[in-house]
């Protein structure tokens, strides 16, 4: 291990070497998109894959582990770009599309499967709508167009010609075509030569997930009602009927995988009082269920696999910075993985993927100075090879650190979240603060990774706090459902609470203090504005929504599966209650300077809402900047819209808290 430890130990020291002031960097060096996004390597450890941007587009490229040079790629035709791929072999690789369309400003999954070899031959399209018309230039044309996604289910190890996938057919609407999830998913052999598919089963329940063993039986599937209701259900073998699972030990439970021979499900499911989320394996045979991570402090947000033991053997939780988990086994990637934390020191490290064999290793290693490198460790010399780092062009020496907080809400609820000042703060400092507050808002957290809005803040001397109030992810369902029907109320005070704790325990000032979040996060953004007038001099409202009852009304939310059962749920059906927890009408009690920002095409949060708040406010004498972005969703995607966004961002910063 000792060439692994010499080259992170010059890495850490370059870290701290630079000067503690942070030079103000271009504001396109945060917003632009990551260039190096991930990669796999072959079975046989011979080749690799890597997505990667270039010149705006994420193609696909084929990299020679011994001598590192590039052997061949992929450039999908048109705009389109490499969404996601897999090997299926040392030598071919299906991949899938997100379409460009002229109308959006982001790409979107098209849901299609194609395939090509390392060499570049015997590129075809699968499966999927443009099938029919041959859209990679293959001459072959004989198969169906399918207005259907596609999700590979097995790989089918054993059989070089085929892999099982599971189609989902979209459901139509006047002229617009979704991928709802409502419809049956059928399973289909899928020949990755020719893209001939030979249908093998139709499952009963709508947009129900199949889970199916190497040698293509499909043994157990899941499934969520209209009502909102997860169910699952397992069978020993294909000709039996479907049992459903029922676990007396586990409040709730989602299956998450299977293992390759069938025989055991592994579950996602609550442990302890808080009801924190770990990983068990259930025996189908004995009935047997065995919790994999214990002595939890947060839930298990990821995991890494031992590929000879075909299980989760690490285990990843978030409570501060990063917390690692190893499961009851004797595991040789266990072990290997301790021996990286330990080379990698304060950084997050994860096992990206492996070779058949073990003998190479491709290493992830990330922070929030550090937007993730890529490794190549092999096993056998102990010799790490540096691969690639995202975002090349930012030097961690001048990002700011992330530092976790705790503090206790006003009810007795402990919170956490975090707290970024500016680069070499010192004591007597007095940093305007601005409050990031996350969008969700369920099952999302803020985490000790890189974030690019953080970073340009800090960078341009503004304190960020980042509060993962109740109803945030990642503490357990118990933390989760405490922020249910509590929206504009409990979840608003928590970080107004927050807020006051880091005024008077860090070095801020608190009279510049600004709200800003995207989704829920610019709904939070206006409630605290409204809840607590004299702290907040400014605040951000991004994508939000601001009159609730547009959930139910102008949203894609109820369109989905359980999707109307999930808002009943979360922000309840009591029309006074909505109204009083609306942004719309309590424009009178903010004072603060408003900012707004929205995409004309968001489906998920309307325009309307952000039409209808600058509306009130402006009837409050207030003058309101309003960025519109004309072919933007739910977020603004295309780079020369985010330099434009988040210039007006920080000019409006400036202008309301700047120093």
């Amino acid at each position: 291990m000792r060439y692994l430890i010499i080259v992170v130990s010059l890495l850490l020291s370059s870290f701290s070497s630079l000067s503690q002031q942070a030079p103000p960097l271009p504001i396109e060096a945060f917003t632009k998109h990551g260039d190096y996004l991930n990669m796999a390597l072959s079975p046989d450890g011979k080749h690799m894959f890597a997505r990667l941007r270039i010149e705006g587009r994420v193609v696909l490229i084929f990299i020679n582990t011994e001598t590192m040079k590039m052997v061949g790629g992929v450039k999908p035709e048109n705009k389109d770009e490499i969404h996601s791929a897999e090997w299926i072999s040392n030598e071919r690789v299906v991949y899938q599309v997100q379409e460009m369309q002229s109308s959006f400003d982001q790409p979107i999954a098209t849901g299609e499967l194609f395939a090509i070899n390392m060499d570049g031959s015997d590129s075809t399209i699968l499966f999927g709508y443009r099938a029919e018309d041959g859209y990679t230039g293959s001459r072959i044309s004989s198969r169906d167009s399918i207005k259907a996604s596609a999700e590979i289910i097995s790989y089918l190890p054993d059989d070089d010609r085929h892999i099982l996938i599971a189609e989902y057919p979209w459901t139509q609407e006047g002229n617009y075509l979704y991928d709802d999830r409502k419809k049956n998913p059928i399973i289909s052999r899928l020949n990755v030569n020719t893209g001939k598919r030979r249908r093998q089963e139709f499952i009963l329940y709508p947009g129900a997930s199949a889970f199916a063993t190497d040698a293509g039986e499909v043994k157990f599937i899941r499934w969520r009602t209209e009502q909102g209701k997860s169910n699952s259900a397992y069978r020993l073998n294909e000709d039996d009927d479907w049992t459903p699972l029922k676990l007396d030990d586990i409040n709730s439970f989602i299956p998450v995988s299977i293992s390759n021979d069938g025989k055991k499900v592994f579950l996602y499911g609550d442990v302890g009082e808080q009801d924190l989320n770990t990983i068990y394996q259930f025996d189908l045979e004995t009935q047997a269920l065995t919790q994999l991570f214990s002595d939890l402090s947060a839930d298990i947000a990821f995991t890494n696999w031992d590929p000879k033991l075909k299980m989760p053997v690490v285990g990843f939780s978030h409570n501060g910075k990063v917390d690692y988990h190893y499961a009851p086994v004797e595991s040789e990637t266990a072990s290997l993985h301790k021996r990286l934390v330990s080379a990698f020191g304060d950084q997050q490290v994860s096992i990206s993927s492996q070779s058949e064999d073990g003998s190479l290793v491709l290493v992830n290693v990330r922070s929030d100075i550090n937007p993730g490198e890529y490794y190549i460790f092999n096993t056998t010399t102990n010799d790490a090879e540096f691969v690639w780092a995202n975002r090349s062009w930012l030097d961690p020496r001048v990002l700011a650190q992330k530092t976790p907080i705790s503090f206790t809400a006003k009810d007795g609820l402990p919170i956490n979240g975090y707290l970024t000042l500016p680069l070499g703060a010192k004591e007597d400092s007095n940093y305007p603060l601005v409050v990031m507050i996350h969008g969700g808002p369920h099952g999302i957290y803020d985490t000790w990774t890189f974030d690019g809005e953080v970073q340009l803040l800090a960078n341009r001397g503004y304190g960020v706090l980042q509060v993962n109030y109740r109803g945030s992810g990642g503490r357990g369902d118990f933390f989760e459902r405490a922020g249910y029907r509590n929206w504009g109320t409990k979840m608003i005070q928590d970080i107004i609470d927050g807020t006051e704790y880091v005024l008077n325990e860090y070095p801020l000032n608190t009279e510049n203090v600004c709200s800003y979040g995207a989704s829920y996060g610019g709904y939070a953004a206006m409630m605290v504005a409204a809840r607590s007038p004299e702290l907040f001099k400014c605040t951000i409202g991004y994508v939000g929504v601001y009159d609730l009852n547009n959930m139910y009304l102008e949203s894609d939310i109820p369109r989905n599966m359980g999707g109307i059962a999930y808002l009943e749920r979360v922000i309840g059906r009591d029309a006074k209650e909505l109204a009083d927890n609306s942004p719309v009408n309590l424009a009178d009690r903010i004072k603060a300077n408003v900012m707004l920002i929205h995409g004309e095409k968001d489906t998920r949060v309307s325009v309307v809402n952000t039409e209808a708040m600058k509306e009130r406010l402006e009837a409050q004498g207030k003058t309101v900047p309003y960025l519109n972005f004309s072919r933007a969703g739910h977020g603004v995607y295309d780079e020369s819209g985010r330099l434009e966004l988040y210039t007006n961002l920080v000019s409006f910063l400036d202008q309301n808290i700047g120093k």
